[in-house]
């Protein structure tokens, strides 16, 4: 059982918690390569999901995504339920951890992902992927890291990403107009006055299109801050789609991508140029 391998955490509230343990559940039985090393923390690990050898000829694209939890919450585990309508169309799902505000600054959150990034970039050839064919993705803590790293270029550029390296930004259910960095219950770990620290405060450029999804039933501020932030990135040039999910909650709009009809889930074949199972 995966459940049995990763570190407990305390209660978050009976909902999230609910939705972790059908995570879990349903991740349980699907086979990864687990545990690989982007860097010396123990936080800063990834697991591989892979196709059948005989689906990667050529090189198969690659999903890396990035698992929610306020930042204080969440494990890489949570999301191995989307992997099997990915890998049934020929695609590499990574799903990565990062470490949380317990040990790490909002900044640090995301040298971490661009750390995961980059081995991706490095390594993922040797399992079968192309480092040309990727797209990256999250929910909710995971959907302003994944769209952060994207649009805050000089930090990308600096850990070695190339600025056409992302095709496309899945992200679910972000807060991108918050300073999360912010609320850090370290003081002395929260961003400096005028420092850049929300998403939408990034501005690149990145050659990524964006894909902006959340439930129509999200509590605040989920829905208003997609479409805010879809209207910023428009207003800036940057192609961007929105896909609002009727009758979704927070939760259930993620636990819904395990499904191959899912529409995000066809988002993401496409922007891999996969064909809809």
């Amino acid at each position: 059982m995966i459940s049995a391998d990763i570190t407990p955490q305390t209660p978050i509230n009976p909902a999230a918690d609910a939705y972790a343990l059908t995570c879990l559940e349903r991740s349980a039985s699907i086979f990864r390569i687990p545990d690989i090393a982007f860097g010396p923390r123990p936080a800063q690990r990834l697991d591989l999901y892979l196709p059948e050898a005989g689906d990667r000829l050529g090189g198969a694209p690659v999903f890396l995504f990035w698992h929610g939890g306020g930042y204080t919450h969440g494990h890489k585990e949570w999301c191995g339920f989307m992997a099997p309508p990915l890998l049934a169309a020929g695609a590499i799902f990574v799903s990565a951890n990062y470490r949380l505000f317990d040990e790490a600054s909002n900044a640090e959150v995301h040298d971490d992902a661009r750390a995961a990034l980059r081995w991706v970039l490095e390594n993922i050839a040797d399992h079968g992927g192309d480092p040309s064919r990727l797209v990256i993705g999250g929910h909710s803590a995971g959907a302003n890291i994944a769209a952060r790293v994207a649009l805050d270029a000089p930090a990308r550029r600096a850990a070695g990403i190339p600025d056409a390296a992302i095709r496309a930004v899945m992200a679910m259910s972000g807060s991108y107009l918050a300073r999360r960095g912010d609320t850090h219950p370290d003081p002395a770990r929260r961003p400096a006055p005028g420092v850049p620290d929300a998403v939408a405060e990034f501005t690149g450029p990145s050659s990524a299109a964006f894909t902006l999804a959340w439930g129509s039933d999200e509590r605040a501020p989920f829905p208003q801050a997609g479409a805010d932030f879809a209207r910023i990135l428009r207003e800036r040039g940057q192609p961007v789609t929105e896909m609002i999910f009727a009758g979704d909650d927070h939760f259930s709009v993620h636990l819904a991508t395990g499904s191959a009809r899912n529409r995000y889930v066809q988002a993401v074949l496409q922007a891999l140029d996969l064909a809809p199972i």
